[in-house]
């Protein structure tokens, strides 16, 4: 599962768009419009370098383009 949250007046410190995805109620991934990227956030996510360097960089240009919606 994959929620999203935007807030159209953030305060500071506060992001104004984040993503977070979960794995049978375990978050494994957070995007947020500070860091403009997505990251692994559980250690078993953290192997699927091994098997696709590009999932971080092609799954970031996507919520990029969420942001902007």
């Amino acid at each position: 599962q994959y929620f999203y949250t935007a807030v159209s007046e953030p305060t500071e410190g506060l992001p104004q768009f984040i993503s977070v995805g979960y794995v049978d109620g375990q978050l494994f991934s957070q995007y947020d419009s500070v860091t403009r990227r997505e990251q692994p956030r559980a250690p078993w996510i953290k192997k699927v370098d091994e098997f696709d360097p590009q999932y971080w960089d092609r799954e970031t240009q996507i919520l990029q383009n969420n942001e902007q919606v």
